[in-house]
């Protein structure tokens, strides 16, 4: 049982290393919108509510160090990579990863009781692991099936379980009480974590460096001009996260029209 929760833990903390946590990876759905200075500013002034924050001393020191953590390790790993990494590589790695945690989507499109779907998932996760190339190519794309995701935090949500306060996580970034339990529950599901061998333990190390990175390099402008405009950073994301789960839980499609537009990054849509 050590072992299991100990690779639980590295699960856990290796699968969402990205300083900018859950929300980064929600403004990196946003799609390819016109960048305007209006915009921008925008986006940076708007705080947010706070009174689903009760915790906002700690999360404020949580948040400091996150961020401490993003500019001195993922920042510059992410720069890197994409350095060395030519774009199709990137995008390819960005499809993998997607399709890889189809079966999480499934789970969740089934528990939510969407049969569409879930067939829809099913239909692209064959797809892309045969004619995309085990993932790399989004061939159910091409073909019309459009991708979507799904996490035991919007299935909680759907059962009717409230969101709870707002937290911000060491390392994992913003949650709520409710996502906070569901992305446990997620991880719980992850068949790999119960393999203890050294091709397995290779897979998880590998698979989490990977994850970090195809999700914080496509946003290393959108959350600097963000960062550099806000009035308050903290404030600005958390709203941006809240306002991003409000709308998945209420139809299950990440669209983010109604959101302050942060600016045109083409490689956005890769990393849903």
């Amino acid at each position: 049982m050590r072992g299991v929760r100990g690779r639980l833990a590295l699960t856990a903390l290796a699968s969402v290393l990205m300083a900018a946590g859950p929300a980064a990876a929600q403004l990196g759905n946003t799609g390819d919108v016109e960048s305007t200075t209006a915009d921008l500013e925008r986006a940076a002034g708007d705080t947010g509510g706070a009174e689903g924050d009760p915790w906002e001393g700690f999360n404020r020191k949580i948040f400091a160090m996150n961020l401490f953590v993003d500019d001195n390790l993922f920042v510059p790993a992410a720069k890197a990579y994409r350095f060395v990494t030519p774009k199709p590589a990137r995008k390819g790695l960005s499809n993998f990863l997607a399709n890889a945690a189809s079966p999480k989507t499934l789970v969740n499109d089934i528990l939510q009781g969407k049969p569409k779907r879930a067939a829809e998932t099913t239909g692209r996760f064959i797809i892309n692991s045969t004619i995309g190339f085990l993932g790399l190519t989004d061939g159910a794309a091409t073909l019309g099936i459009p991708g979507h995701t799904e996490d035991f935090g919007q299935t909680l949500a759907v059962w009717g379980v409230g969101s709870g306060p707002y937290v911000y996580l060491p390392f994992f970034g913003p949650s709520s009480v409710r996502d906070g339990f569901g992305s446990a529950v997620d991880i719980a599901f992850d068949p790999l974590i119960y393999i203890d061998t050294n091709p397995a333990s290779l897979a998880r190390y590998s698979r989490a460096g990977a994850t970090a990175l195809a999700l914080r390099e496509p946003l290393i402008e959108p959350l600097d001009d963000i960062r550099s405009k806000s009035l308050d950073y903290y404030a600005s994301m958390r709203s941006f996260y809240m306002q991003a789960r409000k709308r998945e839980i209420a139809d299950g499609v990440t669209n983010y029209e109604d959101l302050p537009d942060i600016g045109e990054y083409e490689e956005f849509d890769e990393i849903e």
